[in-house]
């Protein structure tokens, strides 16, 4: 590593970088990251970061699969009472709720 590379990546550094956890893909130095910029500092080479997959993204998808696994659990028990009620009322009360929560997890997909 030359002295370059050094002052470089101590500079990024003091202006906010931060050491990048994915090694660099050409040579696996290690790499630091600043706007978005990454900057190995091992052999210079410098990119956009670009990660197929955000953190952020991640938990949304997580918290989505969780409240669409909810709503699921929720249907089959609607369905099973739909099945068990004789009470034509009642029935059409849980047809209702079967259709409000179709819609919600059709919204879902969506976002």
């Amino acid at each position: 590593m030359s002295s370059e590379l050094t002052k470089k990546a101590v500079e990024m550094l003091l202006k906010g970088g931060t050491l990048v956890s994915d090694p660099c893909p050409y040579c696996k130095g290690v790499r630091i990251i600043k706007n978005g910029n990454a900057f190995c500092v091992n052999c210079g080479r410098e990119g956009r970061e670009e990660k197929p997959e955000s953190e952020e993204k991640l938990a949304k998808e997580k918290k989505e699969n969780s409240t669409t696994d909810k709503l699921e659990e929720k249907l089959k028990e609607l369905a099973d009472e739909l099945q068990r009620e004789k009470n034509y009322e009642k029935q059409q009360q849980i047809l209702r709720s079967i259709n409000e929560i179709i819609a919600i997890k059709e919204k879902l997909k969506k976002l």
